[in-house]
């Protein structure tokens, strides 16, 4: 399983290189929006009716997150903690501090429950990080072959799901969540595992008929604001160009060219959308409105929104973002 790191001190995620344009202008606090560049910071529908998953849910978050000496959670800017910070504080456990989270005195559950998907996403990533869930090879229907460096399989393969070793720590939670049954994944367990490690597992979404479907479905309901957004985020690599370079010349202490700005504003461009598929989109409802986005998890690394954000932009950007 992969290990969702984050390389940046301050929690956001950077793909800039050691003395690269991208490095110069994060240092200065370079962030561009649609046409405007500014400089600083700036302030499934559910296939499960009962919410019985939630209390197994904060447990497992309390067990699976690193705990400082003065008793807060640290997620060590690894992208799984992240999420369970942010899952635990939804949860009406904690709020989120710079570096995790805080429990708070008096936890009571919200009214309103967060996304059952994001929670089931966040708990199979807390898994894996903490090496209480891995994947095996799908070789046949019944449990998988022991390898030398890893724990037999326990978790039977099923619904498109490969074998699998679970900890007995994480079964309570799993099952209260409906991922796993009598030992074997459960159907709705399938696009969760999409939104983990999917290609490690032998499972390729994209050719899946329910993500070409959904795609259809983001393509044909696009709504305006988020149209907005998408075209201030295509446009930017061609109209921002001349304005960046010149910025840089007065601000970082090298030269840089035309063609280095716009691989530079190529690459934010996509992970821009990605990002705002990150916090828009959703499988089985897809586009949330800014009500259904109060109770959706920032899952940035998703493969299954980023997939789904750089199809959408074959067609919907035709020339492109990036």
């Amino acid at each position: 399983m992969a290990k969702r790191s984050r390389s940046s001190p301050k929690g956001k995620a950077r793909t800039a290189m050691p003395g690269s344009l991208g490095e110069a202008l994060d240092e200065v606090g370079f962030q561009p929006l649609g046409r405007r560049i500014t400089v600083g910071k700036q302030t499934a529908r559910h296939p499960r009716a009962s919410t019985d998953w939630a209390v197994p849910a904060i447990e497992f978050f309390r067990f699976t997150l690193p705990r400082a000496p003065n008793g807060n959670w640290e997620h060590l800017f690894i992208a799984a903690h992240e999420v369970a910070c942010q899952a635990l504080a939804m949860l009406g456990h904690s709020v989120v501090i710079d570096g995790g989270a805080k429990p708070v005195s008096n936890p009571v559950l919200p009214a309103v429950l967060p996304r059952w998907d994001d929670i089931a996403t966040a708990v199979v990533w807390s898994a894996g990080q903490s090496g209480l869930l891995s994947y095996r090879r799908r070789g046949g229907t019944g449990y998988g072959k022991r390898s030398p460096s890893l724990p037999r399989s326990n978790i039977r393969a099923g619904y498109g799901c490969p074998p699998a070793y679970l900890a007995a720590e994480a079964f309570p939670v799993f099952q209260s969540l409906g991922l796993i049954l009598d030992r074997r994944w459960t159907a709705v367990a399938e696009t969760i595992l999409w939104r983990d490690t999917p290609h490690e597992a032998g499972m390729n979404f994209a050719k899946d008929r329910r993500f070409i479907e959904a795609l259809e479905v983001a393509l044909t309901s696009v709504p305006e604001d988020v149209a907005a957004k998408i075209r201030d985020i295509a446009a930017m690599p061609a109209t921002d160009v001349a304005e960046i370079v010149e910025f840089v010349e007065r601000h970082a202490p090298f030269h840089t060219t035309k063609d280095e700005v716009l691989v530079y504003l190529q690459d934010r461009s996509r992970r821009l959308l990605c990002e705002l598929f990150a916090k828009r989109w959703r499988l089985g409802d897809g586009w949330l409105s800014a009500g259904e986005c109060k109770r959706a998890l920032f899952l940035e690394l998703d493969p299954l929104s980023i997939q789904m954000s750089l199809e959408f932009a074959k067609v919907f950007v035709p020339s492109g973002i990036g």
